[in-house]
Order: C-alpha cells, then sequence, then structure tokens
C-alpha cells in the first residue's frame, strides 16, 4: 500500500512538473484591455480627474478607458475612436462617461449634450445610457443620441436601433428615415426624425476626411491588424516598409522618414499619469500607433517599429508580437535630479500598476516592488536611454530640448538605478505633484460646475460594483423587454440642456449665484433629415465617357460645399453633407483617387470626379474641369446644354441670361477633335441679359485656328477679344506661347482679337466684349480675300466703331 501511495503522489509531482514548464504561447492570458484615442478636438475637451476632483485639458491622441469622463466646451467638438469599432462625436457642452469597453461591448453614459454614435464593428454593440433610457445599437447602426434636462431625442441616421425607456421598461424601436422617438420621465413620444443641420454637417465634414484618408492606404492596410487598419495612411505619408535582416532572419519593419537625424522613439512628445502608470502622448502623427501597440528596434542605426500581429500569416515575415496596446513600453532610470527611460526590445519586462495584457506585462504592487531587480545591463538599448531634468518631466510638452545629451550606455549602468515603475523614489514628490495629470501645459480657465459630478459619481458606484456583461447578454436583455406604444399625442419638449460651463475659480459657487443658460439642443429653425453618405467613385484618370453619359466633372482638393438648401446644384466639395432626396449626387474629393475602371456604370445621382479627365466623344455631354478653391455655382443659374458652371466669385445671371464660364490659369481646353466640351474657369464677371457667356483663357492654352468651326456646345475661350462688326462674330487671337491647335478646326471669318479680362457687355451686345489693348498678341494674317473684302467694309476717318 505505501508503495501504491509513493507511486500515485510521485505521478502527482511530475504532471504538477510538467504543467509548470508549459510553453508561453499556450498559456491564457486576460483578455486586452480597450482602450480608445481621442482623435479629433476643435474648442475644448476637458477630462475629469477623480484624484484631484478637477478637470484637466485634453489633447489629440490622449488614450480614454473605463470610467474616464470627458466634457465638450462651450464651443468643443471631439472625435473619440476605440479599435472595437465605436466611433463617437460629440458637440459642444457635451458630458460623456465610459462605463465599459471591452472587444465586443461599448457602453457610454451621455449625462447632457448631443453625441453621434457609428458602430463600425463586426461584432460590437453600443449601449448609450441616460437618466432616461438607453440605446442599442447594433452593427452597421449610426444614430444621434439628444439628452437634455427636461427629455431625451434618439433619431436613427443608419440602419434601426432600440431605445429602452427606463420609466415604462419598455422597448421602442426608430429606423433611419421614420420619425424620432422623444421620452421624458413618465412616456415617450415620436418627433421629426431630423437633425440639428450644423451638427448634421459638421459630422459629413468627419466623414469626407475619413473617405480621403481611406484612399491612401498602400501596403500598409496589408501589414496592419484590421482594427488599426484606419490609421494605414498615417504610416504611409510618414515612413515605409523595408526589410530587415534582425535575430538572424529577414524581418518587414516601417521606419520613419520625416523626423529629424538622430531621431529616437519616445522623445518627441510628453508623460502623463494615466491610472497610475506614464502614458505617452505623442506630438508626430504617427506617435499614437507606433508608440501604444507593436515595438520598436534598432537595426542597421535606424530605429524601426515592428507591428503587432493577430495571427501568423505566411509569406510575411513579422515578429510575433501580440496585438495588445501599452501605455509606453520603456525601462525607469532616475540619478539624483535626473529621471530617464529606456525603450524596450520585443522580449523584455514591461512593469505597471494595471494589468494592460500581453505575456511581457508584470503588475507591480506595494508588495512586490521591493523584489523587483533589474539588470540595466541586460537591457539591449540602454545605450539609447532618454534623460531629463526631474523639473521638466511634467513641465513640457517635447522632450527635445531639455535631453540631457552626453549620457551612454556605460553612464546609465554605472550611474544610474533602475526602477519598474514611476514613484517617490524616482521623481521627489510624485505623489503630491498636481502636474502629472496634465497632458498639455494649457491653463484651464473655464470649467464645468461642480454639479456635474453627482452623474459622474453615479456611474462610478455601478463601475465598481463589478457588473459583467457582454454584447450578447445586453441583446437579449433588450429582446426579452415588452414592445412598447409610442404615445402620439403626447407633448414632450424639445431637448434642452444648460451650460454648465462657468469660469474656473466659479466651479464651487452655488448654482442660485450664478446665471447659468439654458437652450435648446438643436438649433433654433428647423431641422434637417439625417445625411446618408453619399457614393462617389472618385478616380484619378478617367477614360472618355460614352455617348449618352452624364457629365464628367473633374474637381479639385481645395472646393467649398454648396449650401444644402438648394437642391437640383452639383455639390463638389472637399467636405460635404451627402445630398438629400432628389438631388445631385455629392462629392467627396480625396488627394489620391483610385481610376476609375473602363467600361465602370455610373450609379443613379452618382458624380463621376476625375481628377484629370480625358476630352469627350463627339455627341458627348460636355466634359468639365474644375479649378482649385473653387466654389460651387448657385443654384437657379441656367444655360445652354452641356454648359457648366463652377465659378469663384459670380454673380447671379439675370433671366434669360446664359451662364458665364471662367476657365483658370494652366487648364488645358478641350482638344478639336472633340465637340461639346466646356472648360470651367475660375473668375467670371456676369453677363447683361441676352449674353452668351463671356470666357477668359488661361496662358498655354490651345488657341482656335483660323477657318476653325465652332461646334454645337462647344465654349471657344479667346485670350484677348476685340468688338466684332456689326453682323461678324467675334475673331480669337492667340496670344505668345500657345501651343497650336489641332487641325481640323474652323473659325467664322471676321473674327478679332479681344481682352485679358472680358467686361460685361451692354444689353444690344451678344456676347461681345468692351475692347481692352491687347498684350503681345501675335496677329494671324489673313489672306488676300479677307484683307481686300475688309477695306470695303472700313469706316470712313472719324467714323464711330461703336455699334447701335
Amino acid at each position: 500500500m505505501k508503495r501504491i501511495t509513493w507511486g500515485i503522489g510521485l505521478l502527482v509531482c511530475l504532471l504538477s512538473a510538467a504543467g509548470m514548464v508549459v510553453p508561453p504561447s499556450v498559456v491564457a492570458y486576460a483578455p486586452p484591455v480597450v482602450v480608445g484615442r481621442v482623435y479629433h478636438i476643435e474648442g475644448d475637451l476637458l477630462r475629469y480627474v477623480p484624484e484631484e476632483n478637477d478637470w484637466v485639458a485634453v489633447v489629440r491622441d490622449a488614450p480614454f478607458g473605463t470610467e474616464d469622463t470627458l466634457f465638450s466646451g462651450s464651443r468643443g467638438m471631439a472625435e473619440l475612436v476605440a479599435p472595437n469599432g465605436t466611433w463617437i462625436r460629440v458637440g459642444n457642452t457635451t458630458q460623456i462617461q465610459f462605463i465599459a469597453l471591452a472587444a465586443d461591448l461599448s457602453e457610454v453614459d451621455v449625462a447632457a449634450g448631443v453625441a453621434r454614435f457609428y458602430n463600425k464593428g463586426s461584432d460590437t454593440v453600443i449601449k448609450a445610457t441616460s437618466p432616461f433610457g438607453y440605446v442599442l445599437a447594433d452593427p452597421g447602426t449610426v444614430f444621434d443620441f439628444y439628452v437634455g434636462e427636461n427629455s431625451v431625442e434618439v433619431a436613427a441616421v443608419r440602419g434601426k436601433v432600440s431605445f429602452v425607456h427606463a420609466a415604462t421598461a419598455a422597448r421602442y424601436d426608430v429606423s433611419a428615415g421614420s420619425p424620432s422617438i422623444l421620452a421624458d420621465q413618465s412616456q415617450v413620444s415620436s418627433g421629426e426624425g431630423t437633425v440639428d443641420p450644423d451638427w448634421d454637417r459638421w459630422n459629413a465634414t468627419r466623414e469626407s476626411f475619413w473617405a480621403t484618408k481611406a484612399r491612401v492606404r498602400g501596403r500598409s492596410v496589408e501589414y496592419l491588424p484590421p482594427n488599426l487598419r484606419d490609421e494605414a495612411y498615417a504610416l504611409e505619408e510618414n515612413g515605409r516598409w523595408e526589410d530587415v535582416f534582425y535575430e538572424g532572419e529577414p524581418r518587414r519593419f516601417w521606419r520613419p522618414t520625416t523626423v529629424a537625424v538622430g531621431w529616437s522613439p519616445f522623445t518627441v512628445g510628453r508623460w502623463t499619469d494615466w491610472y497610475g502608470d506614464q502614458c505617452w502622448i505623442p506630438e508626430e502623427p504617427f506617435g499614437y500607433v507606433t508608440h501604444h501597440y507593436g515595438n520598436w528596434v534598432y537595426s542597421r542605426n535606424n530605429w524601426y517599429w515592428a507591428p503587432p500581429v493577430v495571427s501568423v500569416r505566411v509569406g510575411l515575415p513579422f515578429l510575433n508580437i501580440g496585438f495588445f496596446w501599452y501605455p509606453g513600453r520603456v525601462s525607469w532610470v532616475h540619478h539624483g535630479s535626473y529621471v530617464g527611460w529606456v525603450p524596450l526590445a520585443p522580449r523584455e519586462t514591461y512593469y505597471s500598476h494595471r494589468r494592460w495584457g500581453g505575456p511581457r506585462d508584470v503588475v507591480v504592487t506595494n508588495i512586490n516592488v521591493t523584489q523587483i531587480n533589474i539588470n540595466l545591463g541586460n537591457y539591449a538599448y540602454a545605450n539609447h536611454a532618454v534623460v531629463v531634468p526631474q523639473n521638466d518631466f511634467y513641465r513640457v510638452n517635447n522632450y527635445r530640448d531639455v535631453r540631457v545629451t552626453n549620457v551612454n550606455r556605460t553612464t546609465i549602468i554605472n550611474n544610474y538605478r533602475a526602477a519598474p515603475v514611476v514613484n517617490n523614489t524616482v521623481i521627489n514628490n510624485y505623489t503630491t505633484n498636481k502636474q502629472r495629470y496634465n497632458y498639455t501645459n494649457v491653463t484651464v480657465e473655464e470649467k464645468p460646475h461642480n454639479t456635474v459630478i453627482n452623474r459622474i459619481q453615479h456611474n462610478e458606484t455601478i463601475i465598481q460594483g463589478g457588473r459583467k456583461e457582454n454584447a450578447a447578454v445586453v441583446q437579449q436583455q433588450a429582446r426579452s423587454t415588452k414592445e412598447g406604444k409610442v404615445n402620439r399625442e403626447a407633448r414632450i419638449e424639445p431637448p434642452k440642456t444648460t451650460n454648465y460651463i462657468v469660469p474656473a475659480n466659479q466651479v464651487n459657487r452655488p448654482k442660485s449665484e450664478i446665471a447659468l443658460q439654458q437652450k435648446e439642443i438643436k438649433s433654433a429653425g428647423r431641422g434637417v433629415p439625417p445625411a446618408q453618405p453619399a457614393q462617389v467613385v472618385v478616380p484619378q484618370y478617367v477614360a472618355p465617357a460614352k455617348p449618352g453619359q452624364a457629365k464628367q466633372v473633374v474637381v479639385p482638393q481645395h472646393v467649398a460645399p454648396a449650401q444644402p438648401e438648394r437642391p437640383d446644384q452639383a455639390v463638389v466639395p472637399e467636405h460635404v453633407t451627402p445630398a438629400k432626396a432628389g438631388q445631385v449626387g455629392q462629392v467627396v474629393i480625396p488627394e489620391h483617387a483610385t481610376p476609375v475602371k473602363q467600361g465602370q456604370k455610373e450609379l443613379p445621382g452618382q458624380v463621376v470626379v476625375p481628377k484629370h479627365t480625358a476630352p469627350a466623344q463627339p455627341g458627348q455631354p460636355a466634359t468639365v474641369v474644375i479649378p482649385e478653391h473653387v466654389a460651387p455655382a448657385r443654384t437657379g443659374q441656367s444655360g445652354p446644354p452641356g454648359q457648366v458652371v463652377v465659378p469663384q466669385r459670380v454673380a447671379p445671371a439675370k433671366p434669360g441670361q446664359a451662364k458665364q464660364v471662367v476657365v483658370p490659369q494652366h487648364v488645358a481646353p478641350a482638344k478639336p477633335e472633340r465637340p461639346n466640351q466646356a472648360v470651367v474657369p475660375e473668375h467670371v464677371a456676369p453677363a447683361k441679359a441676352g449674353q452668351v457667356g463671356q470666357v477668359v483663357i488661361p496662358e498655354h492654352a490651345t488657341p482656335v485656328k483660323q477657318s476653325q468651326k465652332e461646334l454645337p456646345g462647344q465654349v471657344v475661350v479667346p485670350k484677348h477679344v476685340a468688338p466684332a462688326k456689326p453682323g461678324q462674330p467675334a475673331k480669337v487671337v492667340v496670344p505668345e506661347h500657345v501651343a497650336p491647335a489641332r487641325p481640323g478646326q474652323q473659325e467664322k471669318p471676321g473674327q478679332s482679337a479681344g481682352p485679358d479680362r472680358v467686361s460685361p457687355a451692354k444689353p444690344s451686345q451678344t456676347g461681345q466684349p468692351e475692347k481692352e489693348k491687347p498684350k503681345r498678341v501675335v496677329p494671324e494674317k489673313a489672306s488676300p480675300q479677307e484683307e481686300k473684302r475688309d477695306q470695303l467694309e472700313q469706316p470712313s476717318k472719324g467714323q464711330s466703331t461703336r455699334r447701335p
């Protein structure tokens, strides 16, 4: 029996020992923390610091996560992006707090203000709460959430979302294009389903920005994890991918090319305390992704970034670096009044107060902090340590100018001490230094009144209660909720909110002593239907259109959008609100567009927007070339078929007047063999009633030869035009430095030279500009027959050439 017992004990010990040597790749790690990014800020955005019961100014590329509360200023707006596909845009005087951020769930509380939620994830569910109830949004949906002190309104922009009313415990579904949900503390009614026009326009501007950047992706899209591919443009614009021989094998890394000589990571930016750990706030456009994901490596006298890898991919020689977010993978050193940090190599241990995820993240506590021994000589990049004076650690926004230069590996190993985290040992009086929470050195002059903290503390009890939810649980709860019936007869006021932003020295003053302003969240006046993203094909080079196709438009990079209330207007902006029903398709213009393939069909309401357009074939509608910095034409102007007016400064045409067209400099006019082609200029003087549009030709333009015939719908564009004689059409004279036109074109006889800029003609004149002295005009040689005819028609001396 003893032998059996001894044998069983030995077997247990062997199995236990075997379990202790399981390879790290098999060990199950805690799920990674989901951290969002403040991507864009206009005006002020503040973050609440619970440790100080105070607010600090937030900057672009600051992180946000569970427990964070953000408050936008009176003129503040912001765009927040989480890697689980949750995108949030907030308007002014809006308070939001993050209850939970997970791989499949985003729970966000909107205490007051307006926010637009985009669910761009594939498995993520968004739960947006308020004092009146919550909204549940599945993947692919977009909705506006207007939260006031008296009521709340939910307007679906795309797809269908559900609103669960807190008082009635009932579910109300609302779809895009249908009436909105309007609720107060006791009842639910329906709204108009419109959104604030200014708010909708700003959101369209942000959507246009991302549509533009989505076309600048290159190889980075292939190499980044799916959740980071929206950031591919930053890598493409600021560096390149290279194959580097690293640790005995060829690897593919990214190297920044827009940095100064001698650059190193974790130098252009600053550190801030974020939940006890030092978080890097970069100042470089590529800094957020490359300093919070992946790892930096040093090779061939350059710093390279190794991207995170979600799964092993055959044929791509990447380092096996997991997809985890880190505040900043460095190790800390200190000596006297100096503090420094060493960038960590991929397999070196990162110490932190909070568990961020990954196999090499070790949590430091008050118990084990004294038991951690770090050998500085083992760090691969000890000779690349960044050292600054302690007084500058939280004082500057960029360490380039305060970095100590006479530091090498020997100095670090012999004179400096290592520390796993920053504390009072590393920096004197660290725990009492309020500057450690700053993202920037900007002084906050206006802050929210302390009244808003009540909602924050209410939500903190929910967060600290440890309630664990996931997408499946939240969806099931909503489905099991009874469906409510909207009371359309109920009179519910639109959401109104109080502007709690006050001077910083009045945040604790009683509300009764402060004149706080209340207003409707939606701006005064009629709202607009939520804009739907327009479908646009934006090529760089476009093949000639076939007969029967719509006009092709070449749109510049910087074009002001048309006003939305003009329905039959072709909108050609850089940042544009999508078209309303019945409108001509609106266009978003990227810097780098993808060419449209030959034979590609144009969808209804769609505008094909090339950068450089080939001339149209005979019989086609006019092809239009639009210059940079051009505002679209106002509606109500009508012109001959094939004529498109897109001037920068154009006075409205009078009744019966044809549209005027101005051609900018360096715009190639239509080739002579392609009729019906209109060239759209930049500057134009308004034509008088009955005039045909007047045209200014740019330099380096192809002239129309003599005896050339003007085809229907074609605009002949002279540089200098003299007034024509009675019954004669204007003659075109081509200036110097002009390439000759191709043969085959004819000009009506009797045409004459014209001025550089054409003044408006008088009402009795039809398309005739006033005479102006031409500059350096090379006259064309007339035929003997024309000379003889001109002599017969020449008026006698003293006779006026002005037409009656």
